[in-house]
């Protein structure tokens, strides 16, 4: 975080992450520029682009568009890494306090940067894209509102278009994003269990002009991001009370179990009844009270590890801001 914001020089950061593009590059470029030139703040943005190991001519084109703009910075991935991986690594190198995500494909349109710059400026903390217009097959449409229905259900964030590549968000949202699977598609569902005020702003969506889509029109995998996402932010603070009840469900009628045959045994020697010793249900029960062991064990280290971190990552954690006497600034490390 330090390394970071020493960094931090600039008001806008525009990051792409761009895969087999490199017909779109300078198009890019060029109407970002316009947008800022007509907001009369040429000077007070990059651009950052993260190649994800693109196989054409993108590392080229990149490489000529950066020796004549000083203001286009690039990150190269030695191969490709996928989408969350590319933004993950975008997030280290920019340097604005605003940071502004969008697809390379000119589907989405840097004309509506103003939109969404307009909506962090009524206090929000991110400004997610709505492709109310969304230039795409029927099959993708209709993918894309089963996910978002799901996503509405399961976590109650009430957003129209959770995986729109078109979004603003300020720099302190970016230290509280962890990238990597497919969690790309729950950024803002990430800052707001951080949280961070989300909400969401009617884009434009244009028809792509070359190429094809670099995605699959259904991605089951996500649905597992989301269950974990949710998992981390009900249970990741107090992981015991998840594998204690787990444990519980083995443990209470495995000792009712075994308490019963306990009774059986000592009539056998009293003379009464046979042995439970070959009985399954002795072996089932032991089974099922060894299961419930290993669970609360595994609940019992999750909570001494997390005893250890917890005061080290308390700031990020809490999204604990300072005011100090001094200068009566906020001083902090955000949320995580």
């Amino acid at each position: 975080m330090g390394e970071r914001a020493q960094r931090q020089t600039l008001a806008y950061s525009i990051m792409v992450p761009i895969y087999n593009e490199a017909q779109s590059v300078e198009e890019l470029c060029d109407r970002v520029a316009r947008v800022f030139e007509a907001r009369g703040e040429a000077d007070k943005y990059e651009i950052v682009f993260v190649d994800d190991g693109s196989t054409d001519e993108t590392p080229d084109v990149l490489r000529r568009v950066a020796a004549k703009r000083p203001n286009v910075r690039t990150a190269t991935l030695r191969r490709n890494c996928g989408k969350s991986l590319a933004l993950s690594a975008g997030l280290r190198h920019v340097r604005g306090n605003i940071i502004i995500t969008m697809d390379g494909d000119l589907q989405d349109n840097p004309e509506d940067i103003p939109t969404l710059l307009a909506k962090l400026d009524q206090g929000n903390d991110m400004v997610n894209g709505w492709r109310i217009k969304r230039q795409d097959t029927s099959t993708r449409k209709i993918g894309s509102r089963l996910y978002n229905a799901t996503v509405k259900c399961v976590s109650g964030l009430k957003l129209h278009d959770m995986n729109c590549g078109m979004k603003a968000y300020r720099a302190e949202v970016g230290t509280a994003l962890a990238l990597y699977g497919q969690y790309h598609r729950y950024i803002p569902l990430q800052a707001h269990l951080a949280g961070f005020k989300v909400t969401e702003a009617p884009v434009s969506n244009s028809p792509r002009k070359f190429g094809t889509s670099k995605f699959r029109t259904f991605r089951y995998e996500g649905l597992f991001d989301l269950m974990s996402l949710i998992f981390l932010h009900r249970y990741g603070l107090r992981p015991m009370h998840f594998f204690g009840k787990i444990s519980l469900v083995f443990i209470l009628p495995s000792l009712t179990v075994l308490g019963y045959l306990v009774l059986e045994q000592i009539g056998y020697w009293l003379g009464i009844g046979d042995p439970v010793f070959n009985r399954p249900l002795l072996a089932l029960a032991l089974t099922s009270f060894m299961t419930g062991v290993l669970v609360f064990t595994t609940g019992f280290v999750c909570d001494f590890i997390l005893h250890h971190q917890i005061q080290s990552r308390m700031n990020n954690i809490i999204g604990l801001s300072l005011v100090t006497e001094a200068d009566g600034k906020e001083s902090g490390d955000g949320a995580s």
